[in-house]
């Protein structure tokens, strides 16, 4: 998955993973597998991001919500 700023877009929104969910939904945190791989809930491959073994703060994940909530603006 390319996350550079110029293709992360692309890589990330409408974009199912390889265990058939989708990465971000627009409009939808609750069925984004971004944030349930950011939380380490629900997770159905590999392990809670970002994988160096520590959490964003609740801050970052909640704006990340936020950004998701409003569509997903390709901002």
């Amino acid at each position: 998955m390319a996350l550079t700023p110029s293709a992360s877009y692309d890589s990330l929104v409408n974009v199912p993973t390889d265990c058939g969910r989708v990465r971000v939904v627009p409009g939808s945190p609750s069925t984004s597998y971004l944030i349930n791989k950011l939380t380490g809930v629900n997770i159905c491959t590999g392990t809670q991001m970002p994988a160096r073994g520590t959490s964003l703060p609740s801050s970052q994940i909640d704006l990340i919500r936020s950004w998701i909530c409003q569509g997903a603006p390709r901002n």
